[in-house]
């Protein structure tokens, strides 16, 4: 398990400007789900778009949920 903090603006700026493709930062499985969905409906536009925006959002969440889990893995080493 990788124990190293995630930063929430890299998570930010990486799905803000490369959408899917920069979920991968954040949840691997997230991105690729995205990604197939936003390519099957390339054909039309509001489908990447929503994809777009669900990866900002999940990929903040992903990255809050995984600082957390390192902070309480951190302090449950360091009440031992």
């Amino acid at each position: 398990m990788n124990l190293n903090e995630k930063s929430r603006l890299v998570s930010f700026l990486l799905t803000l400007f490369f959408g899917p493709l920069g979920l991968f930062y954040s949840s691997i499985a997230a991105a690729l789900v995205l990604c197939i969905i936003a390519f099957m409906s390339a054909s039309t536009i509001i489908g990447p778009i929503i994809c777009w925006v669900l990866a900002m959002a999940i990929g903040d969440h992903c990255t809050y949920k995984h600082n957390k889990n390192i902070s309480q893995i951190k302090d449950l080493i360091s009440s031992k």
